[in-house]
């Protein structure tokens, strides 16, 4: 029976009532009736209606939170190019120059390498002091202290009564440390041409004095990061503790010589993986001379018993010998190169320093606004040219320690560093170190080892 029928049917027995509603009333109530299906019809569409509103409301939660954690690495990689951006602007201020991306080269003994030696710290910053051959100690003291240390043996201010948080190796880097540590001393057993290289005995004009030297070895560049922190690794795997905090490097130093800059520096110069060939700094007489300590005395572990009296011990050079080395027996002066000029025939700086900075073009850190070559603040131990026998940046770069008498008790320097000029990095050059012990990022150090000769039966 269709809708109509039905409607029809409904009017009659309405009609054959007594009167108690109008017809009228009465139709309007009947067709509100036959109605009334599809009300239910709207009833049972909102509920469902609710219902998809419930479960789109879930599917959207569950969808957001999905996409919040898959995008909480990629919220990490932003965070950390900005990182990487304001360590780069920090490293930039320095010399006020536009980073470039140029590699740097080491160089066989005789070869010549590029002068653009460029800032390799710039170029591979995305690796950060997670890296390894090194944990970051300030990491260690941030975790436990709240604050950070920048690898300075004394505590935070307010905190000198904890004990120092001292590193703890993974078991990677103490493989890492061995592995360096071996190859150190085999290139030193073996005196390879590579780390050291040999000094005949002989006199020599010595600043108008002829001075006779007995023969040493001397290394090819200036200790490096990645050797400090051998050494430095190798005092904690045996425990010597002591020696550590002696040794190691006083990174709070780079804010002194820079006015409060240099947090980059700070931060990353000693740890950072890409300055691992770059000459270790901000270390102490002490340091230095507890480092060739533990060369001489592991090199002697490594040869054994019946071999060790054949070495004699590594030590830092005698101004002398230095001098000898840096000038080849007298040849080279007043420069380790040949002639007068700091440029060679191509229009290059020959070594790193401030290249005669001009007054009122120096900026508030006194670095010189002219940009005149492509390093870093310092330059890998192995960069610009090798003198006549092999040596590296025996001018300019870190000043190196040295002993100005053969007793070794009066500290000295030579050569200038990256913050001398042109005048002060000449071998004969007045010393502005002379009894400075403390730990500077200008002051670095290469190693010498008398030539022991040694009588067959």
């Amino acid at each position: 029976m269709d809708k109509q029928q039905h409607l029809e049917q409904l009017f009659l027995l309405a009609k054959q009532d007594q009167v108690v509603q109008s017809f009228e009333q009465t139709k309007e109530r009947f067709i509100a009736s036959a109605s009334a299906p599809s009300v239910n019809k709207t009833k049972t569409k909102q509920v469902f209606t609710k219902k998809w509103m419930i479960m789109l409301a879930t599917v959207s939660t569950i969808s957001l939170s999905l996409f919040l954690l898959l995008n909480k690495g990629e919220t990490s990689q932003l965070d950390l190019k900005s990182t990487e951006t304001n360590t780069k602007q920090a490293i930039s201020e320095h010399k006020n120059t536009q980073p470039k991306k140029i590699k740097s080269e080491t160089t066989k003994q005789g070869s010549i390498p590029s002068a653009k030696i460029g800032a390799p710290f710039l170029e591979s910053i995305q690796e950060l002091v997670t890296e390894l051959p090194f944990i970051s100690e300030s990491k260690v003291i941030e975790d436990r202290l709240g604050t950070q240390a920048n690898w300075n043996p004394k505590p935070p201010k307010g905190l000198d009564d904890l004990p120092y948080q001292f590193p703890k190796l993974t078991e990677e880097e103490i493989n890492i440390t061995n592995k360096k540590k071996k190859s150190m001393l085999k290139a030193l057993v073996k005196h390879d041409k590579n780390a050291y290289v040999f000094i005949p005995s002989g006199t020599f004009d010595y600043n108008g004095t002829q001075t006779s030297v007995q023969a040493f070895y001397i290394g090819i560049g200036e200790v490096t990061n990645f050797e400090y922190r051998t050494f430095l690794f190798d005092l904690l795997i045996q425990g010597r503790n002591d020696e550590f905090l002696k040794a190691k490097p006083d990174q709070s130093a780079w804010s002194k010589e820079l006015n409060g800059g240099g947090n980059a520096y700070t931060e990353h110069y000693f740890s950072h993986k890409a300055y691992n060939e770059y000459p270790v700094v901000n270390v102490s007489r002490e340091g230095a001379e507890l480092y060739c300590l533990w060369l001489s005395q592991e090199v002697r572990k490594y040869v054994g018993d019946e071999k060790e009296a054949q070495y004699n011990d590594v030590r830092l050079p005698l101004r002398v010998e230095w001098v000898k080395a840096a000038s080849n027996e007298g040849k080279q002066l007043p420069y380790p190169w040949n002639g007068q000029y700091r440029r060679n025939s191509a229009g290059m700086y020959q070594a790193n320093f401030t290249h005669d900075i001009i007054k009122d073009q120096v900026d508030t850190t006194g670095f010189s606004k002219i940009k005149y070559d492509n390093s870093d603040i310092t330059a890998p131990s192995k960069s610009f040219w090798a003198n006549a026998l092999g040596l590296y940046n025996m001018s300019g770069n870190v000043a190196e320690m040295v002993y100005e008498g053969m007793n070794k008790s009066e500290p000295g320097t030579a050569g200038g560093s990256w913050r001398s000029s042109g005048d002060d990095i000449k071998i004969y050059a007045p010393d502005p170190n002379k009894g400075v012990i403390d730990a500077k990022p200008t002051i670095g150090f290469r190693v010498v080892s008398t030539y022991l000769i040694v009588y067959k039966k």
